[in-house]
């Protein structure tokens, strides 16, 4: 009768632990990299260097970075951009920056998470090698050719 209840607790164990299943890991992730500090920080003047450092909360991963990187003003070539030690984004600036510019490097569509591909939609990241940051506002009225009257909306 020992033997009968010990045969019986290793096959009810057994066919416990041979259960399929789908893996559950915890909630789906569902937010977007979220960029902690830059070196040098975003929106920062006097920028001389040629290379610019991104650490981001979790790891990350880079999508299709020649054809989603825009940089504005353009760059006569166009920067290396690499992920190191898995939350960082590495750009080496492979021409020299004009004097008295505000750079934005537009990303939002180039840094994605590597567990669930959210990408960093928005991202933009802005220094300026002169003293101030250009505001990149335009203002102004719409009036109507016809009438000379303001426009709605």
């Amino acid at each position: 009768m020992k033997y009968a209840s010990w045969c019986l607790a290793v096959v009810v164990v057994a066919a416990g632990c041979a259960q399929v299943r789908e893996i559950s890991g915890g909630e789906k992730d569902e937010r977007p990299p979220q960029l902690l500090t830059a070196v040098p920080p975003a929106f920062s003047t006097g920028f001389q260097g040629d290379e610019i450092t991104l650490v981001f909360d979790e790891r990350i991963q880079l999508e299709r970075v020649r054809d989603r990187l825009l940089v504005s003003p353009p760059l006569a070539a166009a920067p290396t951009v690499r992920v190191m030690g898995g939350r960082q984004v590495v750009m080496q600036l492979n021409a020299p920056l004009k004097a008295n510019t505000t750079y934005t490097f537009a990303m939002g569509e180039v840094v994605k998470d590597l567990t669930e591909g959210n990408l960093a939609a928005g991202l933009n990241y802005v220094i300026a090698t002169g003293d101030r940051l250009d505001s990149m506002q335009v203002t102004g009225r719409v009036l109507n050719a016809f009438t000379g009257a303001p426009e709605k909306d």
